[in-house]
């Protein structure tokens, strides 16, 4: 069944309330418990009667133990720790059953819910940070969790409409509509979130589910924010060298230059279509998404190359064969397909920051950045813009 574009790329909402997206978690390490200090953690815990609670302190290095309570008959614990650097904690009954606190130091935290199943039923209180974080989770899960419900109804439709594609696209056009009023809502919600929060490290939840291309002058405001309140936290440098990464893509900026070879095995640079508007176009033979987006990119590649509007396509495949026979079987006519078949190893990740494909970035005839992931009508409205 494949995937329709307006539902592809949705994040799981299920993990929202269990992965904090700003930190690279490795392999456990271990280390002695921290000091007993002025920070608390309490609770009760339904079905932990006997049992322990840990709390972890969520390094960029990996899971960092920091202290352990045994529960009571009733599931109450008790913990005291001295925080000497604000971050971000977990505290676990298992490794599938957790809550996310962010501790500064001074809190008297109340952390309630199920031991069995503490990611999606606890609730916390006395931690203005955990605080904050939770509410994130709780609404991206309501706002997910419909985004899927979407996706079920459409798969369901097609599945029992499958000798009706105008009845499949009718319905797809109708879903749509409702989709894209959620995500507007809850970038809505995200956006306001980390204007008023932009001290709080919880922010950092909220501004990486927001699309850095339509929000960068909020990531920029809450860098220097953040950066000011915790310039030695190690999720705020990490996300400070993400923002500078970004600013290098900024619009207005130079494109990074990419060279690789053509089908054909020779090298073809972008900076050698300086002189015309250029797509340049991240996808693959095997994204699905991918695939689906290719009619509207030759569309506008059709109308618009007349004018001087060019595409430079680069893949992210590792088989030469398939790459040729998708540029074929989708009429992608233009000459500037590169691909040096490391996949998601391709430098091209990295230079240009993307996290899925499709991805594009269109560059005005000097070769600057003048828009980013532009899809379907967007890309369409952009260059009728431009060509006016």
């Amino acid at each position: 069944m494949k995937k329709y574009d307006f539902l592809s790329g949705i994040k799981s909402w299920q993990t929202l309330t269990a992965v904090l997206p700003i930190v690279i978690l490795a392999a456990c390490s271990n280390t002695n418990p921290q000091p007993k200090g002025d920070t608390e953690i309490k609770g009760k815990l339904n079905n932990g009667n006997g049992g322990s609670v840990y709390l972890d302190l969520m390094s960029t290095q990996g899971f960092v133990p920091v202290d352990t309570a045994v529960m009571d008959e009733k599931g109450e614990f008790t913990m005291n720790l001295d925080v000497k650097e604000p971050g971000f904690y977990r505290l676990k009954t298992s490794d599938r059953s957790f809550a996310t606190l962010i501790l500064t130091g001074k809190e008297k935290a109340i952390v309630n819910g199920d031991a069995s199943n503490l990611s999606n039923t606890y609730t916390v209180e006395g931690s203005p940070d955990s605080k904050i974080f939770w509410e994130i989770s709780q609404a991206s899960a309501k706002n997910y969790k419909s985004r899927d419900s979407l996706q079920m109804v459409l798969q369901t439709f097609a599945n029992t409409h499958q000798n009706d594609p105008a009845a499949i696209q009718s319905m797809n056009k109708a879903l749509e509509e409702q989709y894209f009023s959620l995500v507007a809502a809850h970038n809505k919600y995200l956006s306001n979130l980390v204007e008023k929060n932009g001290s709080s490290l919880a922010a950092l939840a909220a501004i990486q589910q927001l699309p850095s291309e339509d929000y960068l002058p909020l990531y920029f405001k809450l860098d220097e924010s953040l950066f000011a309140k915790y310039p030695n936290s190690e999720y705020v440098k990490m996300f400070h060298q993400d923002v500078v990464n970004k600013k290098k893509l900024a619009n207005g900026a130079e494109a990074p230059e990419i060279t690789m070879n053509t089908p054909d095995g020779k090298a073809l640079s972008l900076s050698s279509l300086k002189g015309k508007v250029v797509l340049v176009d991240f996808w693959a033979s095997w994204c699905g998404p991918c695939r689906q987006e290719n009619p509207n990119v030759v569309k506008a590649y059709n109308k618009y190359n007349p004018k001087g509007f060019d595409i430079f396509s680069v893949s992210l495949d590792s088989d030469l064969e398939k790459w040729k026979m998708a540029i074929q079987k989708d009429n992608l006519t233009w000459k500037n397909h590169v691909c040096d078949f490391k996949g998601w190893q391709t430098s091209v990740v990295k230079q240009y920051d993307f996290k899925g494909i499709p991805y594009n970035v269109l560059l005005d005839k000097e070769g600057k950045i003048i828009a980013k992931n532009l899809r379907g009508e967007a890309l369409e409205a952009k260059l009728a813009e431009i060509f006016k």
